[in-house]
């Protein structure tokens, strides 16, 4: 029979992997790793199967839960289903700080670096619809535009049930930046979750609102699933660390992972002051200072192939000199 190590690195799609192997023997010694390689299975079987007592199991695989490793579903534990699932859920309890420092987000980070990010952009390849979309920020939307349910940040939490904050587990994992990490809003079922495993913290509505309109002040992309249903979750990403952004822009393939929201920005050359704010914080490049007939100054340009519609740059401008305005039809939002 196979090493249970070998067993969980080839449900999680690289089998064999060293690097993995490593990770996976941090979070669990060998007699968890026999029992999460033999999920799913009633408790009371898996007993039987592995020679111990059923209290023996079911203590084992709570701990397993509060760790991240496995996830409790109607048919009850199963391990993660893929890397990405196992990365977030263990990347971003900072309770494990205490157990192992860097230790865990080190070992998640060589993993990345020299095996996932790549077969994660090769994967991308094959999609006909991106996974996630860019949802524009509040505040950058032009007045009187009018936005649909799964674009429009307050509708989104007007239809949720729960809330919980967690902190960001790809700016944890690869630390290339210092903008904020507790800001990955949870929803409905995804904040049942982090709040029942205590790797989150529960927010009101009023709360999760704040903390968007923060992530988006810092100069954070909100994202959320690229649907027209109820979102699990919005994340507020980063170029610089994000497994979406930064492998696919690495790799190639950003355009197959990642959808742009229905915007476009814009900017108001009348009144734009040439202050340059916007050039630092668009996290695309699609912004330049170019000279505009009959003005001294360089006023800021933004390239609409580039362009993601984020409002990253929009929401801090002084002069209101940039907005998001539509430039994608309604269709563009998969049902």
């Amino acid at each position: 029979m196979a090493d249970a190590y070998t067993v969980l690195t080839e449900k999680l799609g690289h089998a064999g992997s060293e690097r993995l192997t490593r990770l996976l023997k941090r979070l669990m010694d060998g007699e968890e790793a026999e029992i999460v390689a033999s999920l799913p299975s009633p408790v009371a079987e898996l007993a039987t199967k592995l020679g111990r007592r059923e209290e023996e199991v079911e203590k084992k695989l709570d701990g397993l839960f509060g760790k991240g490793v496995v996830f409790m579903t109607s048919k009850g534990y199963q391990f993660a289903r893929n890397v990405m699932q196992l990365h977030d859920a263990t990347g971003a309890d900072v309770r494990q700080d205490a157990v192992w420092g860097r230790e865990l987000l080190d070992l998640w980070e060589d993993f990345c670096q020299a095996e996932w990010y790549q077969a994660w952009a090769k994967g991308i390849e094959s999609l006909n619809v991106p996974v996630w979309r860019t949802i524009p920020a509040r505040k950058a939307i032009a007045g009187g535009t009018k936005l649909l349910p799964a674009e429009d940040l307050t509708a989104i939490l007007d239809k949720a049930t729960n809330f919980a904050v967690v902190h960001c587990p790809c700016r944890r994992v690869a630390g290339r930046c210092d903008l904020p990490t507790e800001v990955c809003l949870q929803l409905n079922k995804a904040a049942e979750y982090v709040i029942a495993r205590g790797s989150g913290r529960e927010l009101t509505r009023e709360e999760a609102m704040k903390l968007l309109e923060f992530a988006s002040e810092e100069g954070l992309i909100h994202m959320a699933p690229n649907s027209s249903e109820v979102v699990s979750a919005i994340c507020n990403c980063c170029t610089h660390c994000c497994i979406f952004y930064y492998p696919l822009m690495k790799y190639g393939g950003l355009e197959k992972g990642v959808a742009r929201s229905r915007f476009q920005a814009e900017v108001d050359t009348a009144i734009c002051s040439g202050c340059q704010t916007c050039v630092e914080r668009c996290p695309f490049e699609a912004i330049e200072m170019t000279k505009v007939p009959g003005e001294k100054k360089l006023k800021a340009h933004v390239d609409p192939e580039k362009c993601f519609g984020c409002g990253v740059c929009a929401v801090t401008c002084e002069t209101e000199a940039i907005r998001l305005v539509e430039a994608r039809p309604p269709q563009h939002i998969p049902a």
